[in-house]
């Protein structure tokens, strides 16, 4: 039996280390020869959409307003010699999508992009520790042979046992939740609210949209639930409690609040104005510190006062 057991284990531990190897190898080869099959134009459409586009359009409304920021940080991130890409300093230029601009901000995407399909593959190494359970199981296997060759040389008999014990391995993921317990902002919880402003002469107008609330969750009893011990027979009852979203701040608040600032700037709240307004400010701070946006009509033709406006607006 000692014999049975050495080569037994020998064999098993055999097995799994010939799957670790070959399996190693085979993630290798495929993080080595990873590509991303998407043509220069799919990345250069990527850039100038969602660095320099958000970045100089903003968002439709949206919750995540952070993300304005990260689209304008995105183009600092090229330094081309004697070429402007930064958003932040082309906002009111005619051409403001520089191709070599384009170029090399949807080479950042599409090395990110193979830098994270080879991280999903290199996550496949962790299927290396089905070694384990390939050496319980081939270790099982011949073991149980083994005994059974045993058996049958001895006493003659043919035994149909199964050779193989069934075994479940599960990895289970879990994911903690913690509630929010602070004020945070929302949506559709308060119609949006709007402020149209004009300069003195009334060459510049425009208007700040506000769409964001000031939320928070309260806690109110909405039931109670009851048992009755066995033991004692008497009925004991504890309240359910329940959270729902509240109103701290309105939209119209973080608008009254940007046309303060408006104001200081030289310009004069108005009831109408008389054109379209797309164009927006495209000053990230906007949306991500007074929670509003704010367009006009024309980036020109403003004595100064919207660039004073754009410098000093998120401060």
């Amino acid at each position: 039996m000692p014999g049975y057991c050495s080569t037994s284990a020998l064999v098993a531990s055999s097995a799994a280390i010939l799957f670790i190897v070959v399996w190693a190898l085979f993630i290798n080869h495929l993080v080595t020869n990873a590509h991303i099959t998407e043509g220069l134009d799919h990345w250069v459409n990527m850039a100038r959409d969602e660095a320099y586009g958000v970045c100089y359009d903003g968002c439709n409304d949206c919750l995540d307003v952070e993300s304005i920021a990260a689209a304008c940080q995105m183009t600092r991130k090229v330094n081309i010699s004697g070429v402007v890409c930064d958003a932040s300093k082309m906002w009111t230029w005619a051409d403001r999508y520089p191709l070599e601009c384009l170029i090399s901000v949807g080479e950042i995407y599409r090395s990110d992009a193979l830098w994270w399909k080879r991280f999903w593959l290199r996550s496949l190494y962790i299927l290396s520790l089905a070694a384990w359970p390939i050496f319980l199981v081939m270790y099982s296997a011949t073991e149980k042979l083994s005994k059974l060759r045993t058996v049958e040389r001895r006493r003659g008999i043919g035994i149909r046992t199964p050779l193989l014990n069934a075994a479940t391995i599960s990895i289970l993921a879990l994911v903690s939740v913690v509630p929010s317990v602070g004020a945070y902002r929302c949506t559709y919880m308060n119609p949006a609210h709007n402020q149209h402003f004009a300069s003195a002469d009334g060459t510049l107008y425009g208007v700040i949209h506000g769409w964001l609330s000031d939320c928070y969750d309260q806690s109110s009893s909405c039931g109670e639930s009851c048992s009755t011990p066995s033991s004692s027979g008497k009925e004991t009852c504890s309240p359910i409690w329940c959270s729902q979203p509240q109103i701290n701040q309105p939209p119209r608040y973080f608008v009254n609040a940007a046309a303060r600032r408006i104001r200081e700037c030289g310009f004069r709240m108005v009831d109408a104005i008389p054109g379209i307004v797309d164009k927006r400010i495209a000053n990230p701070r906007i949306e991500g510190t007074l929670w509003v946006k704010v367009s006009v009509n024309q980036f020109n033709g403003t004595g100064g006062l919207l660039e004073q406006y754009h410098s000093h607006s998120a401060y």
